[in-house]
């Protein structure tokens, strides 16, 4: 049987590689792309059925209550409180394009093998993006990233709403060598100690207590490699390193390096001198339901002797609850 070349039959071996292979990609991805795979772990990636916006519901304020007795007379004031951010879905595209050429002289192999390449290239390419956009702020037409959740400046509107006029939707932060924020002191270094404490692991503690209400606590620490190789020094120097254990629920895998209990990672694309504290809780990555590093059929372009498709996301990182975010920045 002569090799198959028509664009339903490479629809057909897209179809057969991208299943057999998604799972094996998305695990080998996953392990280069920490945050990303941390996000789809806690159950903080939402699928979303059409919609043009996302709403997130937001409650600020617990309006009033009064004592009474007997025929006391009570407000009926309606109370304030209750509002909503809004945010826009974003799209990303990365073409996956076979020419005639590559399909005539993949034919001894199987056209297969070279989908299975294009494959991965694909959707190495669109994780890598994806992940990068998630540390970084938001430009043009891609995503939110946590800059904008977890910003170093005040005044910033995120969702449609104001921080300058709502003071409520404002993200905590720390600057460590400013000691500026959340900071309780300047400090000139990770691992320089006062006393017999790391003024990195004070500044975390800060942090740390600032983002935290009774028991609504981070539940996610991000850094560079940097400061997560300080923070592994701390204790390396004092024999004794923390680490998430078998069984432990949330975050953590076994072997996380953790921080009162709480998963830190480190991710090459977290900006070299930011530490950032989540509540994984108000984090949502919504996905467009159909658009989940979806595939779309090949087709051939008018002026090519080629065959096109892509893998597509369609999302957004939303929060609902700034004030349970830190970002503890200018680390040195």
């Amino acid at each position: 049987m002569a090799a198959a070349t028509t664009s339903e039959t490479w629809d057909a071996a897209w179809t057969l590689t991208m299943r057999s292979h998604r799972k094996r990609l998305t695990d080998n991805i996953s392990d280069s792309y920490p945050t990303t795979d941390r996000l789809k772990r806690s159950g903080v990636m939402e699928v979303e059925t059409g919609g043009k916006e996302i709403q997130e519901d937001l409650m600020y304020g617990l309006g009033s209550s009064e004592w009474f007795d007997g025929y006391d007379v009570l407000s009926t004031n309606a109370n304030d409180g209750i509002t909503a951010a809004f945010y826009q879905f974003r799209y990303n595209a990365v073409p996956v394009v076979i020419s005639d050429t590559e399909d005539d002289e993949s034919r001894k192999s199987g056209s297969v093998k070279l989908i299975t390449a294009k494959a991965k290239q694909a959707m190495t390419k669109s994780f890598d993006t994806i992940n990068a956009s998630i540390h970084n702020a938001q430009s043009g037409k891609s995503m939110i990233g946590l800059q904008d959740i977890c910003a170093e400046s005040t005044g910033t509107t995120l969702g449609g709403i104001s921080q300058t006029s709502n003071t409520w939707w404002d993200n905590k932060r720390g600057d460590f060598t400013a000691g500026t924020g959340e900071m309780l002191a300047t400090y000139t270094n990770f691992l320089t100690k006062i006393g017999d404490q790391y003024t990195g692991i004070l500044a975390m503690g800060q942090m740390w207590n600032a983002v935290s209400e009774g028991n609504d606590k981070p539940t996610l620490l991000v850094a560079s490699h940097t400061h997560y190789g300080n923070y592994e020094a701390v204790f390396e120097g004092t024999g004794h390193t923390r680490f998430t254990g078998a069984g432990k629920a949330a975050l953590g895998v076994t072997g996380d390096v953790t921080f009162r209990g709480a998963p830190l990672i480190a991710d090459r694309d977290c900006v070299t001198d930011s530490m950032y504290f989540l509540n994984t809780k108000y984090l949502k990555l919504k996905v467009q339901a159909g658009r989940n590093f979806s595939k779309t059929p090949f087709q051939r372009p008018s002026n090519q002797l080629a065959r096109a498709a892509f893998v597509v996301f369609g999302g957004q990182l939303v929060t609902n609850n700034r004030r349970r975010q830190g970002l503890l920045y200018d680390l040195a």
